[in-house]
């Protein structure tokens, strides 16, 4: 779990598995696709914001959807919130945290290690054949 300074409030954010029923259930869409989409976008920003020397040719900054970030903070939130207890719709959510910036290097890294406990998880997840 991270916490990251948002105004005067704590946000607190964790990646689970459970994150992606999280994501289908409130937005109606598949959190990997967002992802592979966001991370393209962000890479774009990410070496234009940086000064780096950018080949224009090679830049789609269309990829960057600032929605699908603050819908995956949300969701991030949402499962560190745990399963028991009540949490606002991302509506209300976004009224709570108007503060937010999407391009805060401490929230964009703390969402993105966060993500990755999702899609990257250690150990083995298929069982050894059995021997004969």
């Amino acid at each position: 779990m991270r916490e990251v300074q948002i105004g005067d409030k704590i946000l607190r954010l964790r990646g689970s598995v459970l994150s992606l029923l999280h994501y289908q259930q409130e937005f109606g869409r598949d959190l990997l696709g967002d992802m592979v989409a966001m991370m393209t976008g962000l890479a774009g920003f990410q070496a234009f914001s940086n000064g780096a020397e950018v080949d224009p040719s090679r830049l789609d900054l269309s990829k960057l959807d600032s929605v699908a970030i603050l819908r995956l903070v949300w969701t991030l939130a949402r499962t560190a919130a745990g399963v028991g207890g009540q949490f606002p719709s991302f509506t209300r959510w976004l009224e709570e945290y108007e503060d937010i910036n999407i391009f805060d290097p401490e929230l964009l890294n703390a969402a993105m290690t966060e993500a990755q406990k999702i899609f990257f998880r250690g150990g083995k997840t298929v069982a050894p054949a059995a021997k004969k």
